[in-house]
């Protein structure tokens, strides 16, 4: 049991120090497209981008998770291991031909939705980015169900240095809008190619699987779950584009870029976590509920931070056309930290195998989050559009507290009131900021009072440094892990 920790464990921390590296790389690549692109050519960017999201989500069925929670307790050199793996892969890749078929039949529709130019001209790139990035997201669950943390970390890496190289010098040598996108495409032909040369094992495609039915029954809901999410987030997307224009997109989306940083990092470690509560999903209530205070804590603190320097982010990063951004990344920072603690309750349920609820708790928020962006975003535009995620994601969280605690009154409680101690302040300190014209010392001192006041409610205590600390040390001292070899 205790390997069993130190593997998933060490993949948390390699999973997050390898995603760390690759979020500045990219943020490399979208600093310079901000630059040498109009807004309108990189709202389109985004725009195409939240179509392959769309055709990728729609092609996994639930499918990587799956991998992951049914990997996590097979031996990787048994051919049940293999079996499994293979039938996985090959089902991605077959869905997300499916996909990308749905996609071509309704490329008109999308054309007339959105009749800009530089959008529609580059509308053929969704399709092969959706394929790729759908298979390299079942080959890496499958790597992480095969334990091989360190190859994962060194591959994610890797693409993503490639794919800001060859972006950024295309971009720099005038090929525009298509550098970013050939960028994506090459680098995640060289990551797939990677994983084949090291494990050709996993490479091979089979129809049959004894136990087919049981995935379909489990990773629908968690497809359902994962459509509802992607529509929540895109959504605003979507209605600012709408609205607004590709040019609103463009600086709505590079606010967006620091506050996804952390979702990154948490989306980066999501497998090695999720491993790791399906293996060990029996841990007490108490233990739950504490990880998640220590999580919001963790989170709050960030956020706090990414309030206080998003005016000179906004500037240095992508230059003073897109300082009207500052106020949506303060938002959209309050957004990533409550939208992570609800993350971290789909974690808990599918790792404990309740995917049914998982998909439950996104049911209200979908509904929560189109009648608000509705109201808000022709009234108050991008900042209405992130003003709504803010108040999905709270609501969001407090029927998830309820559906992960179940009948135990006691545990929603405390589930509920660590959350509400954290998230009450953020949101006053976030309309103080969003009112007042502050001055960047007035900010920090501002952020430094908020701090104390997070640590006299209890949200955080000085044990958790040493808490980390101890929990950090036990990884290093338990390292390096050794992986098992697929052969």
């Amino acid at each position: 049991m205790e390997q069993s920790k130190a593997h998933y464990l060490s993949g948390i921390v390699l999973s997050a120090g390898a995603n760390l590296a690759g979020m500045g790389a990219s943020l490399v690549t979208i600093m310079v497209a901000a630059r040498l692109l109009s807004k309108d050519e990189l709202g389109a960017f985004f725009l195409v981008m939240v179509v392959v999201q769309f055709v990728a989500l729609l092609s996994d069925l639930g499918l990587k998770n799956t991998a992951i929670r049914a990997l996590s307790s097979l031996p990787p050199q048994s051919p049940e291991f293999l079996q499994t793996a293979h039938y996985l892969l090959t089902m991605t890749v077959a869905t997300s031909v499916v996909a990308c078929l749905a996609l071509w039949s309704v490329m008109p529709f999308l054309k007339l939705l959105w009749p800009y130019e530089s959008f529609q001209s580059h509308l053929v790139f969704a399709a092969p980015i959706a394929v790729l990035t759908a298979v390299f997201q079942i080959v890496t669950s499958l790597l992480v169900g095969g334990k091989e943390f360190k190859k994962l970390s060194a591959l994610s890496v890797g693409i993503e240095v490639l794919r800001a190289a060859l972006s950024t010098g295309t971009l720099m040598l005038g090929w525009g809008v298509n550098s970013l996108f050939w960028g994506m495409i090459v680098s995640r032909m060289v990551g797939i190619g990677a994983i084949w040369v090291m494990m050709p094992a996993l490479f091979s495609f089979s129809f049959r699987h004894p136990r087919k039915a049981e995935f379909f029954k489990f990773g629908g809901w968690l497809y359902g779950g994962s459509l509802l999410s992607a529509g929540m987030v895109r959504c605003a997307d979507a209605m600012v584009t709408t609205y607004i224009g590709t040019a609103a997109l463009a600086v709505y989306s590079a606010a967006m870029q620091i506050p996804t940083v952390l979702q990154r990092v948490f989306e980066s470690t999501r497998p090695a976590l999720l491993g790791y509560v399906a293996a060990h999903h029996d841990s007490s209530d108490r233990q739950q509920a504490e990880t998640m205070r220590i999580l919001t804590a963790g989170l709050s603190v960030a956020t706090i931070v990414i309030i206080v320097f998003s005016g000179p982010l906004m500037t240095v990063l992508y230059s003073e056309q897109y300082t009207s951004g500052t106020c949506i990344m303060q938002t959209l920072s309050v957004w990533m930290d409550f939208s992570l603690v609800n993350y971290f309750y789909s974690i808990i349920l599918v790792g404990r195998g309740q995917s049914r609820e998982a998909f439950i708790q996104t049911v209200p928020q979908l509904l929560i989050m189109l009648v608000s962006t509705s109201l808000l975003v022709p009234l108050y535009e991008a900042v209405g559009a992130a003003s709504a995620l803010v108040i999905t994601a709270f609501l969001g969280n407090l029927i998830a507290a309820k559906i992960v605690a179940g009948d135990d009154r006691d545990a929603w409680w405390v589930l509920t009131m660590n959350f509400i101690r954290a998230a009450v302040p953020l949101l006053l300190f976030l309309i103080v900021v969003s009112q007042m014209k502050l001055d960047f010392f007035s900010l920090m001192t501002l952020g430094g009072a908020m701090v104390a006041v997070l640590i006299v409610l209890k949200v955080l205590k000085t044990s958790d440094i040493a808490a980390v600390r101890i929990m950090l040390l036990g990884i290093v001292r338990q390292a390096p892990v050794r992986s098992t070899t697929i052969a």
